[in-house]
């Protein structure tokens, strides 16, 4: 079965929870604080996402969800932007990273989101993921977010896309 990207449904949230503590410990593990992976359970990950439901594409091959993107039409009002769409989040496994499936989950994202620009914000130190994004498009703003944990801080870039709008977008 090729790999497919849909929109997430109800039965999908069990495999999207995995994926982000896997694709979590995977990439952060010696990047962010031990309390802040070893609290990550996918019980409290599909609880969070109930609590506080966003847009998601998931990332479906013939083993399950293998990555996710969460997005946001209008960005979130901590980014203090108008006229802005987000992307919250985009994780893949690294079992299936190198496949060209991060630019594909990228461009379906992309392809619905309604704003010429599209900010998001990345793990500063992730230099994986911000190169993928500059090869996306995204360029640093300069701004970076600091989130204080038990463990300690967390400091992500802001990085944002100026793009042409197409005449005709693609919805899933």
């Amino acid at each position: 079965m090729p790999y497919v990207i849909r929109p997430m449904r109800e039965a999908d949230l069990p495999g999207r929870a995995a994926v982000h503590c896997r694709a979590w410990e995977e990439t952060y593990r010696g990047q962010i604080p031990d309390v802040v992976l070893d609290g990550m359970t996918p019980e409290a990950i599909e609880a969070a996402v109930r609590a506080l439901p966003m847009e998601t594409l998931v990332v479906e091959g013939a083993e399950g969800i293998v990555g996710f993107a969460c997005f946001c039409p209008e960005a979130r009002a901590f980014t203090g932007r108008r006229n802005t769409s987000e992307i919250a989040a985009l994780y893949l496994l690294r079992s299936v990273q190198g496949l060209g499936l991060g630019r594909r989950l990228m461009e379906a994202v992309l392809a619905v989101l309604p704003h010429r620009e599209v900010i998001l914000h990345v793990l500063e130190g992730n230099t994986r993921a911000i190169q993928f994004y500059e090869h996306m498009g995204f360029s640093p703003t300069g701004r970076t977010v600091r989130q204080e944990t038990a463990g300690g801080a967390m400091v992500e870039l802001e990085m944002l896309l100026h793009r042409q709008i197409c005449s005709r977008q693609r919805s899933f």
